[in-house]
């Protein structure tokens, strides 16, 4: 195995452990936070619009047809998969370059799948709020980092 590769794993699997255990280098300081609301606070940040969310809103009215036909070719595929099973037990002989073409629309079903769920859904699509007397561009954030501390009923998930 190379060194380049070795390194990268040790570095996702120390990510990996260090994210799943909350452990922080820091310890951040908590926000003041009445008696009476403790528990009922939710934190939020400005949502900040890139690139990304003005794609996903483009396409986001298109989603259901997309998805619909993602999932027609995905049902093409199985067949196609199917027949050529089928043809190989016919033939009582296992043919490795008949698999090839179904092999490769398999692999650009799955790549488009794939970049088609990365414009759909950004980072902020499942963290954007609305703020009741705030309007609707936030996010919710961690307690090391907020912007706000709002009442709980007050936020709405969109």
């Amino acid at each position: 195995m190379k060194k380049g590769l070795l390194y990268a794993i040790i570095a996702v699997a120390a990510i990996v452990i260090v994210a799943s255990f909350n452990m922080q280098l820091i310890t951040p300081t908590k926000p003041d936070i009445p008696e009476s609301m403790v528990g009922n606070v939710l934190y939020v940040c400005p949502a900040a619009d890139s690139v990304w969310d003005s794609i996903s809103l483009v396409f986001h009215p298109f989603s259901r047809y997309i998805i619909g036909g993602f999932f027609f070719v995905a049902l093409l595929l199985l067949f196609g998969w199917g027949w050529q099973l089928y043809q190989n037990l016919l033939s009582d002989k296992f043919k490795r370059e008949s698999f090839k073409t179904i092999w490769g629309f398999t692999k650009i079903w799955f790549w488009a799948l794939i970049i088609v769920m990365l414009l759909f859904y950004t980072p902020n699509a499942f963290r954007r709020v609305s703020v009741n007397g705030l309007g609707d561009n936030w996010v919710m954030c961690e307690e090391s980092n907020y912007n706000k501390i709002v009442p709980a009923n007050a936020v709405q998930a969109r």
